[in-house]
């Protein structure tokens, strides 16, 4: 956590209404090869022996008081370093910064805390930074405590504490000074639903008060119901700003786009997995394709899902069975079919070489909610007394699912009907 007083290093007069303001903000960084290349650069000629990394680039940033603000981003987007900037945590390369007002952050997990301190001294120690007098601190001990629900554990020593506790520890802190302006870095992914509730709760009291909140978050579902702006940051610089639901769309095409070249390049590339059987029959390499039939890796819950199984038989095969395994990124086994085990099963015989095929399983809704999955697939031979393997690929394709609506929670997208009905009203349905 830090502080900062209302501070204005811009030049002329700044507008009264405006709690940020910021122009050609800009942050380098010195990246030196090696630790003693720092060193010779001052004592030896030849330099510089280091190279300039830009995290932040010509930043213009306008914040109404009262107002609260999303910035979003890929990771290494420059978002961090913005909020150091608008701290006085890390001074600029270039540019102005006007900050008007009381400042608390909740930056880097644990910044501002002593770990050999017990919670009790940490909170003493930070609300003195922030400028709060010791009478006020006494005043307002017991309900940071009690909003921190630390409990006992506010006399240890906060090395021993969980990530979650630091959270915990940081955001009453932080919101207990009764800033002017709250900057939070991502620290609330890290808490528990119950206490990321409450702090989405403290939050909108700052609105509710005229306060202004700058958050990072990789949430779109806090950033489109919380705040009325939103920034959209890649490779340091600012490429969309305006309401939640533009910009927050904006940031999953892009989402979209990288995971389809990551993934992509990833399924092509040579599997580290387990493959095994007889061989008669190969599976090639596999499509997975969406609504527009194009091939893509990256979905939308309840959106077509296809699976497109190329195959070359090299030998005769009486009964092979192809089938599909689905699978969380943690192993966790969401379902599994063939084209044999239906209402009305596909029967494949008496395959002979030099065949080529394919086989399709899909879905008109794919009822996944935001993860990251696998598929395994299966072929094998039924016309032995034990069915066995003839291609059998592990993570033979991976896919990604990411959420923009965020309407449900957990594993699966489920068609829920919700009936709600008033005592001398006419029911109310809404539908899921």
């Amino acid at each position: 956590m830090s502080a900062q007083p209302a501070t204005d290093t811009s030049s002329g007069g700044q507008d009264t209404t405006c709690a940020i303001h910021a122009e050609n903000l800009s942050k380098a960084y010195q990246i030196y090869d090696k630790p003693i290349h720092r060193l010779w650069d001052l004592i030896l000629p030849g330099g510089p022996r280091y190279r300039e990394f830009w995290a932040v680039k010509n930043v213009y940033l306008d914040i109404p008081r009262g107002s609260t603000v999303g910035i979003i981003g890929e990771n290494g987007a420059g978002k961090s370093t913005l909020l150091k900037l608008l701290t006085g945590i890390s001074p600029p390369t270039t540019g102005t910064i006007s900050v008007q007002g009381r400042v608390a952050s909740l930056l880097e997990l644990g910044a501002g805390f002593h770990p050999d301190f017990s919670g009790r001294e940490n909170i003493y120690l930070n609300c003195s930074i922030l400028g709060m007098s010791d009478e006020e601190i006494d005043e307002r001990f017991e309900s940071i405590v009690a909003f921190s629900e630390l409990g006992d554990f506010i006399e240890r020593p906060v090395k021993t504490y969980s990530s979650g506790m630091y959270v915990r520890l940081g955001f009453a802190v932080a919101s207990s000074v009764d800033p002017d302006i709250l900057l939070i870095d991502e620290a609330l992914s890290v808490g528990d639903e119950h206490f990321k509730g409450k702090c989405i709760n403290r939050l909108n009291e700052f609105r509710e008060q005229g306060k202004t909140t700058v958050f990072v978050s990789h949430d779109m579902g806090a950033v489109k119901s919380m705040c009325q702006w939103v920034i959209l940051m890649d490779k340091g610089e600012i490429i969309e700003q305006g309401s939640a639901d533009k910009v927050a769309d904006e940031y999953l095409k892009r989402a979209h786009e990288r995971g389809n070249e990551r993934l992509s390049t990833l399924n092509s590339a040579p599997s580290e997995y387990p493959r095994w059987g007889t061989g008669e029959v190969e599976t090639l390499a596999i499509e997975l394709s969406g609504a527009d039939g194009k091939p893509k890796h990256v979905f939308q819950p309840g959106e077509p899902f296809r699976i497109r199984v190329p195959f070359k038989v090299h030998e005769a095969c009486p009964k092979p069975v192809f089938g599909i395994g689905l699978y969380r990124s943690d192993g966790t086994y969401i379902n599994g079919s063939n084209h044999l085990w239906r209402e009305h099963p596909i029967h494949l015989a008496n395959l002979a070489a030099g065949e080529e095929g394919e086989v399709v399983m899909e879905l008109p809704s794919l009822p996944l909610l935001q993860g990251q999955y696998y598929l395994t697939t299966f072929l094998y031979d039924h016309a032995k007394a034990a069915p066995t393997a003839i291609d059998h690929r592990e993570h033979a394709a991976t896919f990604e699912v990411i959420d923009s609506r965020q309407r449900q929670h957990g594993m699966l997208f489920l068609p829920i009907q919700w009936t709600v009905r008033r005592s001398g009203a006419a029911d109310e349905v809404s539908e899921s």
